[in-house]
Parts: structure tokens; C-alpha cells; sequence
């Protein structure tokens, strides 16, 4: 791998290289230390699994490359992090082949998994933010709400290739299908002028909160059956980068006449998520509406 955190939860994440290694950790302990055969190495955290990492390469050279990387300890680092092997067992760095599908829950919950569900909850704003930027959609108050509930009733917080970094992703994967009609969608984007293009029946009209969008509704004496949802999570690891995409798809008619009209490929951003909770106050807008509904419906576990 080629990022890093300097501690579990919620913790920016960096890229390996000596010099910010160097300045994010001032070379103290528990970063710098000593191994068994007294040999200087450098420690980290895993910036998917939150478990130990050695970085390799930074005062040694490699056979095989000349870029550093972190890589796996299956033990427990004191002041840094204890080992969890739940969540060493679906990290893509560990196991690249585990396949999951979006009703695969973890066995039981530890306190990777507690993380996730705590972000969600106190940055339930952010998730959102994120998700609609992704898919070019204004989310409503509303419909946050009733995919939040979905969310919790599934215990998506348990689903294995769900971490703190792809949350917004796997939240709108974990939440079923939603209906577009009387969605704000942001004018011309693809996916809006898609609609105009393939759907004789969908109109806009201004959306009055937001001049960037449109709100879609259906012309008159006509009917507008349009969906989408977030499917096929898939992961890979690539010269030790990890890629992670899903399918947004928009379709439109019933179940046995479906049709798909639209459909993007979602990149997660591995480091975008957790840098923007890490934003200080001054640089960040918050929804205090949203963040009141994830405590109203998310209690302490």
C-alpha cells in the first residue's frame, strides 16, 4: 500500500514518502522504533483495516522497486494499534480475493466496525454531501432520512468491504433503489440531459432553493417511472493501489420491463472522505438538520 494513517478512526491520510512521514510523526515513538533484531523500522496504521503496517524503503533500498510501501503486521503495536483479524481478513491488501456481495455481514462487531458506524452518525451531513455530489442528485432531508433507516435496520456498519474511507459509497449501495421524479438533479450533467434525451414523459422545472438544479417531475397526462441505485461493488489491487468502484445506474419502467437509461462508474476516493471530516470548523459547512436525524435514529452501540 501505498498510504497511511497515523492513528485508527478518524485520521487524515497521507501518502508514503520520507519527507511527510518525517514531518506527521516528528520521528517519535511509536512511528519510529526498534524490532527484534534491533533494527530501526518505521510503524503506521493501515489507512483501510486500521490494523499495524511497517513502512519498507525509506532508509533501505528495495530489490524489487524504489517506492516505498506499508505492509501488514499481524500483531498488535502498543501506542499505536491493537491487531483485529475481522478486519485484517477483508482489508484488499490482505486478501485480495474475498468475495462479498451487499448482503454479506461480518460474524460479529468490533471496534473497526463501531468506527464506522459512529462516523456515520456524526458526520451523517458529510456522507450525504459526498454521495450527491457523487451522483449529481440533491438529496433531500427527507430521503437522507428514509435511506439512513435502511442503512440501520440492515446493519450496514457490519457489511465486509465497508470502511471509513469508501462510506459514502457503500451507504448509497446498502440503501435499495430510489425514485428520481421530483429529485433536484443538476442541470446538464450527464445524467440530466440523458433524461431530456430518452424520456418523452420527464420535464424540469427550477429547483426554488438552489439555482444549480432542476427538479424533475413528468409533462402532463403522462407517466415518469425512473429509479437508480448503486450497485457492483467491485475491488482490486494494482501496484499496490487499491481501486474501488460501483455502478450508479438510473432505469426506468417496472421490474419485468425495466430499461437502463443511465449508468456512470463511481470511483471512491481513498483519501477525499476522511480529509474532508478532518476539515477544520472554519472551512467546513455542516447540516445540523441531518446530523440531528442520524442521532435520532442511531443510538450508541
Amino acid at each position: 500500500m501505498h498510504n497511511f494513517k497515523t492513528k485508527t478512526g478518524i485520521s487524515r491520510i497521507y501518502e508514503i514518502n520520507k519527507e511527510e512521514f518525517e514531518l506527521v510523526t516528528a520521528q517519535k515513538k511509536p512511528y519510529y522504533s526498534y524490532n527484534e533484531n534491533n533494527e530501526l523500522v518505521q510503524y503506521a496504521v493501515c489507512p483501510i483495516c486500521d490494523n499495524p503496517i511497517q513502512i519498507l524503503g525509506f532508509y533501505k533500498a528495495l530489490k524489487n522497486t524504489d517506492k516505498p510501501y506499508g505492509k501488514h503486521l499481524k500483531r498488535s503495536i502498543n501506542g499505536l494499534a491493537d491487531y483485529n483479524q475481522q478486519a485484517y481478513d477483508f482489508c484488499p491488501y490482505a486478501n485480495k480475493n474475498k468475495n462479498v456481495n451487499r448482503y454479506s455481514r461480518k460474524s460479529h462487531l468490533t471496534d473497526f466496525e463501531r468506527n464506522i458506524y459512529n462516523l456515520l452518525r456524526d458526520h451523517f451531513d458529510r456522507v450525504i454531501y459526498v454521495l450527491a455530489k457523487q451522483i449529481d442528485i440533491k438529496i433531500s432531508n427527507h430521503l437522507a432520512k428514509q435511506m439512513l433507516i435502511t442503512y440501520v435496520k440492515g446493519k450496514g456498519w457490519l457489511y465486509p468491504w465497508s470502511t471509513l474511507n469508501n462510506l459514502p459509497w457503500v451507504f448509497g449501495h446498502l440503501t435499495w433503489s430510489k425514485p428520481l421524479f421530483g429529485q433536484p438533479i443538476l442541470k446538464d450533467s450527464p445524467i440530466y440531459l440523458t433524461i431530456l434525451n430518452k424520456c418523452p414523459a420527464a420535464k424540469f422545472v427550477p429547483y426554488q432553493y438552489n439555482g444549480k438544479y432542476d427538479v424533475l417531475l413528468s409533462k402532463e397526462g403522462m407517466h415518469l417511472d425512473l429509479n437508480y441505485c448503486i450497485i457492483v461493488h467491485n475491488r482490486s489491487v494494482e501496484n499496490k493501489e487499491l481501486i474501488e468502484t460501483l455502478k450508479f445506474v438510473v432505469s426506468e419502467g417496472s421490474i419485468e420491463n425495466k430499461k437502463e437509461i443511465f449508468v456512470k462508474t463511481l470511483t471512491v476516493d481513498q483519501t477525499y472522505f476522511l480529509n474532508l471530516v478532518n476539515l477544520s470548523k472554519e472551512k467546513s459547512y455542516r447540516n445540523n438538520k441531518l446530523i440531528e436525524i442520524a442521532k435520532e435514529i442511531m443510538p450508541d452501540i
